[in-house]
């Protein structure tokens, strides 16, 4: 013993050491590794402990034995384990002077002995050990010992920590649960409240140690999940849901309500204000208290008087926080706020008195100001007070849940102070208090795109607060649109310095577009129902004749808006400084404006206009008099509008083409149009719309980017679906017709060998491929007939294309891209003869890329990167034309007669490219083991058949992926081995392979390398392999048990397999059948922790 924990000590002093060669390193680590795993080391891990005073060491040592007891709890007697268990408490109170992290995992494995022991003990076993260790708070010299004993028992028995525990089945976690909150919990609760009574009188700092653990220990029973038990599977999903648990004690718990427990809370988070990791603590707590529910409250009065008292904390702590600029203090409080409107119905918010209420919405208001305000001093990317302003818009929008039943006056008075302190934050002196010290010279599109994400969350926040406030939030918002787009025009003629008036104008434009219209949607867009309420009540009509002459002759030029209507004058002012825009960029004034604004005008625009511009008046039970007359499909000034809005999306093409996110807005707000039908049909007769077309068709056009030649051309096809049906093909040929014929002469003529030597011949190809990917993506039912007959020579001649330009990476990527979306696009409902050709046409292009790959690969520039790419890309191919399940499979392929299905047939093509580094991509891996699950799910008989150097490659892969991915990989896996155990009864050769998938399985789940959230799933597989492959699983059974040395091992294990086996043989795999050995399964697991070697 002696030379190992040399060896031991040696090692360690080698890893801690700062100058040691790497290969001296992982010796080491190797040694001590193979020591963790070492069989019974309880005597070498305490001669450590006894003999050495390296704490590296100990805590090796204490490691150790956790990992042995865990391991070899089914070898080891009571007797052994009793002593084990008294040593370590022994060693403990022996040894309080050893350092926090060694003494706390050695009090672990006493927690974890302990925890596993009451189940075979008698019921007083933990009621005793706990009354042990709460005598232990009454004598300084042991407090924090037992604090320690305490922190460790609950951070074991907690379920949501260990309910999928390797170790322990999940029903034995729940019996310990309900073991612990007999007595126990309370016992160790009241405990923690006498010594936090004896000591709030004390100084803090020489108690620090034990105030930490004793918040903590606070923390955890407040935290504690009393609730109903779940089924494992619902409590897996819970575990991910709720953020934080309701507080639901039983009767016992009374204390909890009384007065005296919430003011002790927050009293400790007053003295502890220089203490920030106890006050954090302490926070936490009173969030916890706030959650308070349940059988503890003997009536409806017990509950308001305590949600009275905790609201007046709560009154009491934001005014506090209003008073200090931390922003942690901030922070903690808000969230307290938002889990007690979270955890509380709007009947016991209306329980609490007015006057109460009233206070309370006053100090959250406070509260609200003083974040915003502070929030707008700082750097917005620092993150950290934007935070803060998150959960306060989150409380806001939570109580506007609430509107209904809560006093509403009180509730919009404050919600208009939070919105008008938000816009204030939001722009420049003397209106508002932006900070523009920042570097504000050059402010260009990619920062508004940063500001439409980065704050979406809270601009939809702010608009639907707005919205209750309409009159007062609209007008406001109108006006300071108008003032700053007057100035505008002067500040361009006088090429002024003007930085801070666009992003004013920026935020105005977005909060306008936010408080006017919800976020686009795949489905029609709607006007809000707070502004139909509104309208309903008090619609303010439009006087269409004024408004018409507005529109000719005064917009652009900053008069006065024709209409006070709070809803539509804000769009008209939106639409004013959109005139006076287009009117600069006309004259020439396109250096001096900012294409940030414009492109927030275009969003602004679309996203009004989807849900305003010629509604579907079915949608609407009742639709205001003034949209109808302003906006409706009859209404003079719809028809206009869609010029206007027309004469912008070109002007945005023609003055900003180099502006990629300005482009895209614009084609964003053509799809727009050209979603409604309605408005599709005017746009087709405007005069602009058609030069628009022109241009297009004429390669005039050039867009900036593929992304926008996609958007354009998807757009013309969705306005090409709203055409009667004997319309399509004229439309089509007459705008895609240049472009399809001169691609298709290019695809099958002689020059196509020069695009690779040709960068102008690339970027045409390029172009065209964008071209017809937009197509696929506007397509809809019925317009794919014409849709395919364009496509198919497209998709034809890409694959000869394919071929000469293998070593032109950007066209291989736009080829497998077009490929991909038409197979995920509706052309796929076409009839038998246009699906076998193209059927076969995506056949070739995956051939044509095999073949091609394994030049590509031979490079080494970028090689990977692209493989990446062209993988996945196959991979999504298979994918989509595995789910439109579009072959008939019913008849012979006509081109391969060694397989029946195009994805079984890309599977062979594509698998000897994709090796185990390439894997390990995450959305590759994904999407590989996502379609090969599919594909054994839907036809395992067919993948059982297929040829043995693919099926060799599948295996191999599906074994890899067992233990080297996360955990979504091997969910598919399982299933994927389930099905394939089902169909290979008669395949002894196949069953052999699949046998060693379970081999290495079984091993995983010994050795706890296999995540307990997929034991369900496990045992699924491991159950159809026993059903269907009997004399297999027994074959695999003996390779794992003879592979053991020790014979109480090959012992333990033969017992465990066994249990396996069902007492009657059966091949039907029931649902009630699955269920049992689900059970059966994780005993199973428990039983063989850690014995296979």
């Amino acid at each position: 013993m002696d030379r190992v924990l040399a060896e031991l000590q040696e090692a360690a002093r080698l890893m801690n050491a700062p100058s040691v060669n790497q290969e001296q390193r992982k010796q080491a680590e190797s040694l001590l590794l193979k020591f963790k795993k070492s069989e019974k080391p309880y005597a070498v891990c305490k001669s450590i402990l006894e003999n050495s005073d390296d704490p590296y060491l100990h805590f090796l040592a204490s490691s150790t034995l956790k990992e042995g007891v865990m391991r070899e709890w089914a070898l080891l007697g009571d007797t052994e384990i009793d002593q084990l268990r008294d040593y370590l408490l022994n060693y403990a109170h022996s040894h309080l002077g050893t350092h926090a992290y060694v003494l706390r995992q050695m009090l672990h494995v006493v927690a974890l002995i302990v925890k596993r022991s009451i189940m075979s003990r008698d019921a007083a076993y933990l009621d005793t050990f706990v009354s042990n260790v709460c005598s232990l708070f009454s004598s300084p010299n042991t407090l924090n010992l037992g604090l320690e004993i305490a922190e460790a028992l609950l951070a074991e028995f907690t379920v949501a920590d260990k309910t999928l525990s390797s170790y322990m089945s999940y029903q034995h976690n729940i019996d310990c649960k309900r073991a612990i909150e007999g007595n126990s919990l309370y016992k160790i609760f009241i405990s923690t409240m006498e010594v936090i009574d004896q000591l709030k009188n004390s100084p803090v700092s020489p108690h620090r140690r034990e105030w930490l653990q004793l918040m903590s220990i606070l923390n955890s029973v407040l935290s504690w999940d009393f609730g109903v038990i779940l089924s494992k599977r619902l409590a897996q999903m819970s575990s991910l849901s709720l953020p934080v648990v309701n507080l639901m004690p039983s009767a016992q718990w009374a204390i909890l309500k009384e007065e005296k427990v919430l003011a002790l809370l927050v009293e400790l988070h007053s003295a502890f204000s220089t203490e920030r990791d106890i006050q954090h603590t302490t926070r936490h707590c009173i969030v916890q208290l706030g959650t308070l529910q349940g059988s503890i409250f003997n009536d409806q009065s017990e509950r308001v008087n305590f949600l009275s008292r905790y609201i007046a904390a709560m009154v009491k702590l934001a005014n506090g926080a209003c008073a200090q600029p931390s922003n942690e203090e901030d922070h903690g409080i808000a969230l307290a706020i938002r889990q007690l409107l979270w955890a509380n119905t709007c009947q016991d918010l209306v329980n609490v008195h007015v006057g109460l209420f009233r206070e309370f919405l006053g100090a959250v208001s406070e509260l609200s100001v003083k974040v915003m305000l502070k929030s707008a001093k700082e750097d917005q990317d620092e993150g950290s007070t934007q935070d803060v302003v998150d959960v306060i818009l989150d409380i806001w929008y939570t109580l506007l849940q609430m509107m209904d039943t809560l006093p509403r006056s009180p509730l919009d008075q404050c919600m208009l102070r939070v919105v008008e302190c938000y816009v204030k934050c939001h722009l420049a002196p003397p209106t508002g208090i932006r900070d523009d010290s920042q570097d504000l010279d050059e402010v260009d599109v990619d920062t508004e795109e940063d500001d439409r994400l980065k704050f979406r969350d809270q601009l939809e926040i702010v608009g639907s607060l707005a919205r209750i406030n309409l009159e007062q939030t609209l007008p406001h918002y109108t006006s300071l649109l108008l003032e700053r787009a007057r100035v505008v025009r002067k500040v361009v003629e006088n090429q002024e310095e003007c930085t801070a008036l666009y992003e004013d104008l920026h935020w105005i434009v977005l909060l306008i577009g936010y408080a006017l219209a919800d976020a686009p949607t795949d489905s029609d867009l709607t006007i809000p129902a707070t502004i139909l309420d509104y309208l309903a009540k008090q619609d303010v009509s439009v006087n269409v004749e004024s408004t018409q002459a507005y529109i000719q002759t005064q917009l652009g030029q900053c008069a006065d808006l024709p209409t006070q209507n709070p809803i539509i004058a804000p769009i008209f002012a939106i639409m004013e400084l959109s005139a006076l825009y287009q009117d600069i960029l006309g004259k020439g004034g396109c250096h001096a404006l900012s294409p940030q604004v414009f492109s927030s005008l275009i969003w602004a625009l679309t996203r009004i206009m989807s849900s305003y511009h010629m509604p579907n008046e079915r949608d609407y039970q009742f639709i205001p008099t003034s949209v109808v007359a302003t906006f409706g499909v009859d209404s003079p000034i719809s028809g206009w509008l869609v010029m206007f809005l027309v004469e912008k999306i070109i002007s945005g093409l023609v003055y900003y083409s180099g502006e990629q996110s300005t482009v895209e807005d614009c084609l964003a707000l053509l799809q727009a149009c050209a979603k409604n039908s309605r408005v599709s049909l005017v746009l087709m007769k405007d005069d602009n719309f058609k030069k628009l077309v022109d241009r297009y068709t004429s390669g005039v056009l050039i867009l900036p980017s593929s992304k926008a030649n996609r958007m354009l051309s998807a757009a013309l096809t969705v306005i090409m679906s709203h055409l009667p049906t004997n319309e399509h093909q004229h439309f089509i040929d007459r705008v895609f017709g240049s472009i399809r014929d001169s691609t298709v002469k290019m695809l099958f003529s002689p020059e196509i060998s020069e695009v690779p030597s040709s960068p102008v011949l690339t970027q045409q190809i390029l172009t065209a491929l964008d071209t017809f990917h937009g197509i696929a993506a506007g397509i809809v039912n019925k317009i794919v007939d014409v849709v395919f007959n364009t496509v198919i020579p497209i998709l034809e001649g890409s694959v000869n294309l394919l071929k000469i330009s293998q070593h032109v990476q950007p066209i291989t990527r736009s080829i497998l891209e077009l490929f991909c979306a038409i197979a995920d696009s509706g052309i796929l409902q076409i009839d038998k003869v246009q699906t076998h050709r193209l059927y076969e046409t995506c056949y070739k292009v995956l051939k044509c890329y095999s073949d091609s790959a394994a030049s590509r690969e031979s490079l080494t520039v970028g090689v990977e990167d692209d493989r990446y790419d062209n993988i996945l890309l196959c991979l999504e191919l298979l994918s989509h034309l595995c789910s439109k399940d579009f072959f008939n499979f019913d008849e012979p392929d006509s081109y391969d007669e060694t397989s029946s299905r195009l994805v079984l047939v890309g599977l062979d093509i594509i698998v000897p490219h994709i090796d185990v580094e390439l894997l390990k991509f995450p959305k590759l891996s994904n999407e590989f083991f996502k379609l090969i699950t599919f594909i054994c799910e839907v036809y395992p008989e067919k993948v059982v058949g297929l040829p043995d150097n693919v099926v060799d490659q599948i295996v191999l892969m599906l074994k890899v992926g067992l233990n080297n991915y996360n955990d979504d990989i091997t969910f598919y896996i399982f299933n994927a081995v389930s099905a394939l155990s089902v169909h290979s009864a008669t395949n002894p050769l196949f069953q052999k392979k699949i046998g060693q998938i379970i081999k290495h399985t079984l091993l995983l789940i010994s050795g706890q390398e296999l995540s307990a959230e997929l034991y369900d799933t496990a045992a699924d597989m491991v159950f159809s392999f026993i059903c269907k492959c009997r004399s297999e699983y027994l074959t695999v059974v003996n390779e794992i048990v003879v592979q053991q040395e020790d014979p109480t091992s090959q012992e333990c294990l033969r017992t465990a397999f066994s249990a396996l086996i069902p007492a009657t043989p059966t091949t039907t795999l029931t649902r009630r059948d699955k269920g049992k050995f689900s059970k059966i399964f994780e005993n199973f697991a428990v039983n063989v922790y850690g014995i296979c070697r």
